[in-house]
């Protein structure tokens, strides 16, 4: 079996599979004993102590001996169900080869492998598997695949085996879970370049270390670590992975950690002495928790030194290293041992570029050890962490990194990464009781002197801390009103006497609510920088106000708001500019809800923000904007309101002055909202004026849209005389004109809204010389889009208009299409094709002196094209095509509206074939309908059935058809399609088809040369569709059709001279059709053809004769005709040799 030989290994594998089927036999009582010396006892015996053996040994071996020994292995459990230690592994097979671990775990692909051990990791946890084939023959086996994975490769694979082995550690005895983690000490030291990944998988197995159970750690406190003392070890004989928990083998399973285990990390530890090694470090700290505490204790500051020493490393590849080894040993620990590990780095880095490092690999350890905020991980060791962050920010540390030599020295030297830091802190920390003490760093420097640097430092240390504090999930919404409402008062009030914040109590079971009544100061700073606390509490109390979902049923959240009206109100008249504007944008938030204290504060706030507009004209301040925004949300609430006086005070404000030069959005918006108002003095009606001009000029699309919306409204609301309202009018239609797209746009939107919602009669008014200019824009404006508003808005100003203007529009439309200025044709066409779409029935009188024109225009465009075919002008551009192109546009809508006049001659238009892509389009329709009727009738079973799901206009458009087809047959072809006869339904399509083939073919030869190319060059296209789907005779009088007019042109019995490239497409044709039907088919058909001609040339000779005899004067006219037909070739042949002559 393990032979190297495939063959040998095979032929063994077939005898092994015939033992097992044998064993099988004699398990299920086939063979009696005293048959023969098997026994059941004598069969679990050998597999136990010699397959088993065998096969574990195997797994050392390459990958093909392995296989056959597992697909074995597989029998062996599928076959001897009788034997306990196999049984528990039916878990695994599966009928199904993708889900069968035994079929997988060997497979070539890798993530089928990675598959069957994950599959195998779950049967494991739940305790099932024996323990006997588990350790020897999968652990072998699982070990060789963790080592022979090659580094760079299969890194999956490689960690689905070290998973598992450590998931089989978990459920093994400890004697087994012993010898496991020494086997991987002997590894290491066999293969040191393996060492990084065993280290890996020792880490993992102390993870599953489960020998202690309930038992507590001071439990251990009485083990005995006597160096010579022996180890002993409680063995026991199960048959299934089980867990150990006895209180003895806990003493001694910590007596043999500490005595043979914890030695040989440390061996590794100090050989390694020059490089960090995070598996090591990680190894050493997981098997030191397993230990009494006063062992960790002695052994825990080496370690976290050692990796600390290599901070101080130049190298900078060093020092990632050994941050990252902290990491792992803080995550491995826990926070709780952070402030050890703090208080290591900050006494092992202390001087110069160490202290960069210090503040660095201080951020680099808490974000990965708080990924996800943890609340109050961080209270006991906040000091320590404030102290570092305070001075990287604010020592000479932070100086140092703003000099460039030196910042690019070091990668911690280019950014401070403190303020992160202060961030992950403020959302670690218990907020309740640790705020204030978060802010103590930056109240310490505001009781100094500030420079700009610092207090930029500080207005960026406070976002950071704010935008920790809305991460923290301790924050309690009472709390935190409470907090901000306290440091807003110590800001508005200063008081300089301390007393305590009298916190709002949570509402009590009897559903009495609580409000914030506060005094006093909870920090203490400098009154000239105080304002930095306050706009840091403004801020968290409007992000926290913005993000909140506000009810107005909710009595104890608003009872908590309401006293922050006042603060709010105190803070409009505070001499800096964030901290009015930080209050303004809160109270915008809060202004909307039903406070009592807005009605007692409002004239005050009112009277503050009227101080603060009226009082800078610049509205792209910060300070302005939110003034005007509030103000804005005032004029739409009802709790606080503005007077006549106070609005018109308001319109009065510079931010109006220069609207125009200077446009404003969130101007504008208060300007709608006093609009809205219905402010009646003279200066609105002034700024409407530079909001119309603005909404054509302006390039910036919310600023138009909002001009637009303030103008409609002016126009809907205000009484407005009729020469003030056709004065807006007049400039809205002369700036049709505007030299921007944009602003013809904008003009255009205004028009449709003002169509849609003025009064019909107020329409009716206008409409006459709204349409004109619009008309007048759709002729003459270059912009496609602006074209296509226009149409629309005269599409709707043609549906709102009462009946006699809508007649106005239309003969001026008639007039101007039927006239002689050709400029307003197209312009014309495109308003007459609005007028079919909206006046449908109504406009079916104008009909035929539409058409006529139409019928002119096309005409003139066909004979201009034919006249300018070799002699277009320098620019290109064909004459009338605008006009031609925008007549058709119009024919189409009415044909859509009106389909009757599809048939009729109405439309009838001839004009000469001279373009080859026309011929192509005629050629590729003639195609697609042959072939569809072709297909419709060899699918359509019967066609009366069809006929009798047409519609009345639908049948009589068909009879037409066939009567235009053939005026004297077919009505009665028509009457034998539709009929219900069963027996000639065979025949319908036959019937057509070939009458279509015939009459073509007349048509080809009547024609001119350009014609006999489309109908040929059809047959050519159609002929392989045809002759695939048709019955052999169909076939035969199908080709007959097709090649009869063929056959005369290329044979010269056309009766009329054919062009030579005419004829030699003619024979191109002729011989695509033979080989499409066939040698012996084409010859059939053109030997009936040859004779059919033959016989009617022989009956027209002796008719002739007869007539000779019979009429001789009619005969000698006949010749005559003849011989002044032969005299007229004749010449044209001389003229056209003579030209050729010329042309050399």
């Amino acid at each position: 079996m393990s032979s190297e030989e495939l063959i040998l290994r095979h032929s063994a594998y077939r005898v092994l599979l015939l033992f097992v089927e044998f064993c099988g036999i004699v398990l299920e009582g086939e063979v009696k004993p005293d048959e023969g010396c098997w026994s059941g006892a004598c069969i679990q015996r050998l597999i136990n102590n010699f397959l088993l053996k065998h096969m574990g040994d195997a797994m050392n071996r390459e990958a093909s001996v392995q296989k056959v020994w597992i697909d074995l292995l597989r029998e062996m459990v599928v076959k001897l169900p009788k034997v306990e230690n196999l049984k528990s592994y039916q878990a695994l097979c599966s009928e199904d080869a993708e889900q069968d671990f035994f079929n997988n775990v060997v497979h070539l692909q890798k993530h089928r492998r990675a598959r069957a051990l994950s599959r195998f990791r779950n049967v494991v946890s739940s305790g099932s598997l024996s323990e006997v084939i588990t350790n020897k023959v999968f652990m072998p086996f699982l070990f060789n695949m963790l080592l022979d994975v090659q580094d760079g490769k299969g890194e999956h694979l490689r960690n689905a085996s070290m998973d598992t082995i450590a998931s089989i550690s978990g459920c093994m005895e400890w004697e087994a879970y012993y010898a496991l983690l020494m086997r991987c000490f002997r590894e290491m030291a066999l293969r040191q370049e393996k060492q990084k990944l065993l280290l890996r998988l020792i880490c993992s197995i102390l993870d599953h270390f489960h020998f202690f159970g309930g038992h507590s750690n001071h439990e251990a406190e009485r083990t005995i670590v006597d160096a010579s003392s022996p180890v002993t070890f409680a063995v026991t004989h199960s048959t299934l992975l089980s867990k150990c928990s006895t209180s003895t083998d806990v003493l001694d399973i910590r007596a043999c950690l500490y005595q043979n285990i914890l030695p040989k990390v440390q061996k590794l530890l100090t050989s390694d002495s020059d490089n960090v090694n995070v598996n090591i470090s990680l190894a050493a700290l997981k098997l030191l928790k397993l230990l009494p505490s006063d062992i960790i204790d002695s052994q825990l500051p080496s370690i976290i030194h050692r990796i600390s020493n290599f901070l101080k490393n130049r190298l900078e590849s060093s020092r990632e290293e050994a941050r990252s080894a902290l990491a792992a040993c803080l995550k491995e620990l826990g926070l709780e041992y952070l402030q050890f590990v703090v208080k290591v780095l900050r006494a092992t880095l202390k001087r110069g570029y160490e202290l960069h490092v210090l503040g660095y690999t201080l951020n680099f350890i808490l974000s990965k050890c708080l990924s996800k905020p943890i609340s109050g991980k961080l209270d006991y060791c906040l000091e320590e962490l404030l102290c570092i962050v305070e001075n990287d920010i604010f020592g000479n540390v932070s100086e140092e990194k703003e000099v460039d030599k030196i910042a690019s020295k070091m990668k911690e030297t280019r950014k401070n990464k403190s303020f992160e830091t202060l961030k992950l802190i403020a959302q670690s920390i218990t907020f309740n009781t640790h705020a204030l003490k978060l802010l103590l760093p930056v109240t310490v420097h505001l009781q100094k002197q500030l420079t700009p640097k610092v207090k930029w430092k500080l207005e960026t240390m406070l976002n950071h801390i704010a935008t920790g504090i809305e991460c923290n999930p301790s924050v309690n919404q009472t709390d935190l009103f409470i907090f901000t409402y306290g440091l807003i008062e110590d800001g508005i009030t200063n008081k300089v006497e301390s007393s305590s914040l009298t916190r709002a109590s949570k509402q009590d079971k009897d559903g009495v609510s609580s409000t914030i009544t506060t005094s006093g100061r909870l920090i203490d700073a400098d009154p000239q920088c105080s304002h930095l606390i306050t706009d840091f509490a403004l801020g968290m109390l409007y992000n926290r106000l913005k993000n909140m979902k506000i009810h107005k049923k909710e009595e104890q959240l608003l009872a908590m708001l309401d006293p922050f009206i006042s603060l709010l109100a105190d803070c409009l008249r505070s001499k800096y500019d964030d901290i009015i504007s930080s209050g303004i944008k809160c109270l915008s938030q809060l202004v909307r809800l039903p406070l009592p204290s807005l009605v007692s504060e409002a004239e005050r706030i009112k009277t503050s923000l009227l101080v603060i507009a009226q009082g800078s004209g610049n509205a792209s301040t910060p300070l302005m904007q939110s003034c005007i925004r509030l103000l804005t949300v005032l004029l739409r609430s009802t709790s606080i309101t503005l007077s006549s006086d106070q609005l018109h005070m308001l319109i009065q404000f510079p931010i109006f002055a220069d609207l125009e030069r200077n446009p404003s959005f969130i101007a504008l918006s208060l300007l709608k909202a006093i609009v809205n108002r219905r402010l009646v003095v003279h200066e609105i009606y002034d700024i409407v004026t530079q909001v119309a001009e603005l909404l054509v000029t302006s390039q910036v699309e919310p600023v138009r849209k909002k001009c637009s919306q303030i103008l409609l409204q002016f126009l809907l609301d205000y009484r407005l005389s009729k020469k003030r309202l056709q004065q807006h009018l007049d400039f809205l239609l002369a700036n049709l004109r505007y030299e921007h797209s944009t602003g013809r746009e904008a003009v255009l939107e205004m028009l449709h809204a003002i169509i849609i919602k003025f009064p019909q009669s107020v329409v009716d008014e206008l409409s006459q010389t709204t349409f004109v200019h619009l008309v007048v824009c759709l002729a003459n404006d270059q912009d496609n889009k602006v074209r296509s508003m226009t149409g629309a808005a005269i599409k709707l100003l043609i549906g709102r208009v009462s009946p006699q203007p809508l007649d106005s529009i239309l003969q001026y439309s008639l007039s101007w299409y039927s006239g002689g200025k050709q400029h307003l044709w197209s312009a014309a066409a495109q308003v007459l094709g609005l007028l079919v779409e909206v006046m449908k029935e109504r406009f079916q009188r104008n009909i035929s002196s539409v058409l006529s024109v139409v019928r002119s225009i096309l005409q003139a465009a066909g004979n201009a094209v034919t006249r300018r075919q070799l002699d277009l002008s320098s620019d290109g551009t064909v004459p009338f095509w605008k006009e031609a192109y925008y007549s058709l546009v119009m024919l189409e809508k009415i044909l859509h509206q009106y389909p009757a006049l599809c048939t009729g001659g109405e439309l009838e238009l001839k004009a000469p074939l001279i373009d080859e892509g026309a011929s192509t389009v005629i050629s590729q329709n003639l195609v697609f309908a042959i072939c569809g009727v072709h297909s419709f009738f060899g699918q359509c079973a019967n066609p009366h059935e069809f006929w009798s799901t047409l519609e009345h206009h639908e049948q009589g458009l068909l009879l037409r058809a066939f009567q235009m087809l053939d005026s004297g047959k077919g009505r009665s072809m028509f009457t034998s399609i539709t009929s219900n006869d069963q027996d000639s339904n065979k025949h319908h399509r036959y019937m057509l088809i070939s009458y279509l083939l015939k009459r073509m073919g007349k048509i080809a030869l009547q024609m001119e040369a350009i014609q006999m190319k489309i109908v040929f060059d059809c047959f050519k296209s159609i002929s392989p569709k045809i002759f695939d789907q048709a019955v052999e005779n169909e076939s035969q009088d199908y080709a007959y059709q097709i090649l009869l007019p063929l056959y005369k042109v290329c044979e010269g019995f056309a009766g009329k001279v054919i062009p030579d490239d005419a004829r030699q497409f003619t024979q191109e044709v002729y011989e695509s059709i033979r080989n499409t039907i066939g040698m012996q088919n084409f010859v059939q058909v053109c030997t009936q053809i040859r004779k059919n001609l033959k016989a009617k040339r022989d009956k027209r000779k002796q008719e002739e004769k007869l007539m000779a005899v019979v009429n001789p004067e009619r005969n000698a006219k006949r010749k005559l005709k003849i011989a002044a037909k032969h005299r007229a070739n004749k010449k044209r042949k001389m003229m056209g040799m003579r030209v050729g002559r010329l042309m050399r």
